[in-house]
């Protein structure tokens, strides 16, 4: 051990300080949650590009919300059946008993005429070929999806083929060309873009690693450097011996005597 347990210790503290469940306090939206509500309530198509944590999901529950006061209906779209289901039990416990929500999926449909649906984007894009749906807002989750070389097609005909008459939110975590990609939906759409971005993480990310001796340690040192004893573990000694097989020294699948085939 290159170091002493009581500089390993301070290390791990520091790591670990302010980690757990903060003190309680009122929920108040900051100013790029305001800013897409009110993009949305002026019936902009919203792009919201924000860090994981940065409070997207707000948005989309915020204005579904508002929509289904209004009157009128929304859909909620994710790229996975499993984040699908998960979104339809989150939504059920926020929305139920006032309004309905409803699920498409590959494997279940479940009141597909509810005042909130969520579906994953396959399907939706499937229910706009088949008959227009009469939804007024349209939440797309992790947009990023377009630029995937598979699903992207999905996610543009999802944006060409909903009604003009519906507003899209569009979230990710992650759009380098956000500025681009506006440009098409205007001119797809014919329908003003707004962009929203938060270029900062608010929730503070910290790297650990979980070493065999030495239990929980940063994984970089206060100079941004990878840390001496994990450098050590990888390059040093254990970490690149691990997995190697000796081949062709007696053991293995090598040739075989005395058998005939």
């Amino acid at each position: 051990m290159t170091r002493s347990a009581k500089h390993i210790r301070e290390l791990r503290d520091a790591l670990l300080s302010g980690i757990g469940v903060p003190e309680a306090k009122q929920f108040s939206a900051d100013a790029f949650q305001l800013d897409a509500i009110r993009s949305l309530e002026e019936e902009k198509d919203t792009l919201v590009i924000a860090p994981t944590g940065a409070g997207k999901t707000y948005i989309a529950v915020e204005a579904i919300r508002r929509t289904v006061l209004a009157g009128k209906r929304a859909v909620y779209t994710a790229p996975l059946k499993a984040l699908s289901n998960a979104k339809y039990l989150e939504f059920k416990r926020t929305f139920e008993p006032e309004f309905r929500v409803g699920l498409l999926t590959g494997d279940r449909k479940i009141e597909g005429d509810a005042h909130i649906v969520v579906a994953t984007t396959e399907i939706y894009r499937n229910e706009l070929y088949s008959y227009q749906e009469n939804y007024s807002l349209v939440v797309l989750d992790e947009f990023h999806y377009l630029s995937d070389p598979q699903r992207g097609p999905v996610w543009e005909e999802s944006v060409i083929v909903s009604p003009r008459s519906a507003t899209l939110l569009m979230l990710s975590a992650s759009i380098s060309n956000a500025e681009q990609v506006a440009d098409w939906i205007r001119e797809t759409r014919a329908k003003e873009v707004e962009i929203i971005s938060v270029g900062k993480r608010p929730v503070e990310l910290r790297l650990a690693f979980l070493h065999p001796d030495l239990g929980i340690v940063p994984l970089t040192d206060n100079n941004g450097k990878l840390l001496k004893e994990v450098s050590t573990f990888y390059g040093g000694g254990r970490g690149n011996n691990r997995g190697n097989r000796r081949r062709g020294q007696g053991g293995g699948r090598g040739r075989r005597q005395g058998r005939k085939r």
